[in-house]
């Protein structure tokens, strides 16, 4: 619910501090927890704000961290040098 939430308000409002911090906001729930975050992570990367883009970064960040898989940090640097 709160996810639901936190992304229509993201997309409601013009404030870039306030999109950012929703979307750091996902990125702190989905915090170690990679199988309920790749919804989330597909959702956030496909978004035509640049900012809840960079939130999807974030979450991916947060959702694998300790976790050693190299298939995160790939997805990482995919989007490093793609998204422009």
């Amino acid at each position: 619910k709160v996810i639901g939430e936190l992304i229509a308000y993201a997309h409601d409002t013009q404030h870039e501090k306030i999109i950012r911090g929703c979307a750091l906001a996902l990125a702190m729930t989905m915090f170690r927890r990679e199988e309920e975050a790749e919804s989330l992570i597909q959702q956030m990367i496909l978004d035509k704000d640049p900012i809840i883009r960079y939130g999807a970064c974030w979450t991916i960040a947060l959702a694998y961290v300790g976790t050693s898989q190299n298939a995160a940090i790939k997805r990482l640097l995919h989007i490093s040098v793609s998204d422009v």
